[in-house]
């Protein structure tokens, strides 16, 4: 009889562990992933350094394995997955097929890029990278990883203590802002047509769990005026737009081939020096160097910063008076507003 109890209470015993299985038996209920995005980092910040001006699209990357975004779902379900949707102006982010955090608490880890890339490779050999064109209007943006759990605390956002854990993005290419002024007061109004960025790279590499980029390819990126230019008719600089460009190092300058109402002026070199300045003068056959201040981050033409060309023309020549450090822009097409 005392064996026969035995086996009873066992029996018991494992109907009961069987019966746990479910999160909902278990009492485990499934925690909805709510999302929050800021422009933080590298990305130029007002006063409210979550304020958004305009939604834009962007990719999530969720993988349960610490910097492994390979073999991901191509929706927000199950435990690895990634998914295109919007940030929108109050930084929230919506997430279509309501993903829940891995239900015994296992961490998730996180990484987003924007715009949608035009590729995702999810390689084991990279640990998964996308990859972007070049067209010197598109912004591209990239949040570091995050990692939560559906634990109370631990949680990218619905903490009963409040805290946060947003997806910050930064700025991956570098920002030129040209801006135009006549020389003096006298002669003839000057037309901009266009400025064209000779010989920088095409196609970017992004490795989703550091950011890291490779950049290849060769090809010219042009701003384009409206109608048959805009006219320079005072000593007073005017803005003419921006480029957004692959970063350069400190021994590499970009060329550019200015195209006016006078003229083609080919192949001014624009550098970018910490250590003092100098001046250029070009004509519509040759060009020489040109002048430039200290970079905020240390290095030349870095990812995440904007520098102001300014153009000095004459009747007969056009030289690069000014490259200076300034304030990211926003307000060209192409431009994600993080402010």
């Amino acid at each position: 009889m005392k064996r026969q109890n035995i086996y009873l209470l066992l029996a018991t015993a494992l109907l009961s562990v069987s019966g746990c299985s479910s999160p909902e038996e278990s009492g485990l209920e499934s925690v909805p992933i709510e999302l929050r995005a800021s422009g933080e980092g590298e990305v130029e910040t007002k006063a409210d350094e979550n304020r958004i001006d305009k939604e834009f699209a962007t990719r999530i990357f969720a993988s349960k394995r610490d910097g492994d975004y390979t073999k991901l779902a191509a929706t927000a379900t199950g435990d690895e997955w990634y998914a295109d949707t919007k940030v929108t102006t109050n930084g929230s982010i919506a997430l279509s097929g309501n993903p829940v955090y891995p239900e015994y608490g296992d961490w998730l880890y996180l990484v987003a890029v924007a715009p949608q890339p035009t590729s995702y490779t999810d390689a084991d050999a990279d640990a998964g990278t996308v990859g972007y064109t070049l067209d010197g209007q598109t912004d591209i943006l990239y949040a570091k990883q995050i990692q939560g759990n559906r634990w109370d605390g631990s949680r990218f956002s619905k903490n009963t203590d409040n805290t946060v854990t947003p997806l910050e993005y930064t700025h991956q290419l570098t920002q030129l802002k040209f801006k135009a002024k006549k020389a003096g007061d006298k002669g003839l109004t000057v037309k901009v047509r266009s400025i064209t960025v000779k010989d920088v790279t095409s196609a970017m590499t992004l490795t989703l769990k550091d950011g890291n980029a490779a950049f290849t390819g060769s090809t010219d990126l042009a701003l384009i005026l409206a109608g048959d230019g805009t006219e320079i008719k005072s000593t007073n600089a005017i803005n003419l737009g921006v480029l957004l460009l692959p970063p350069l190092t400190s021994d590499k300058a970009y060329k550019v081939t200015v195209d006016t109402s006078v003229g083609k002026f080919e192949d001014l070199t624009i550098d970018f020096s910490s250590s003092g300045s100098s001046s250029s003068s070009s004509n519509s056959s040759s060009s020489n160097g040109s002048n430039g201040s200290g970079s905020a981050s240390g290095d030349h033409f870095a990812k995440g910063h904007s520098y102001e060309v300014t153009l000095n023309i004459s009747d007969k020549e056009l030289d690069i008076l000014s490259v200076t450090v300034a304030p990211w822009s926003s307000e060209e097409k192409g431009n994600l507003d993080l402010n």
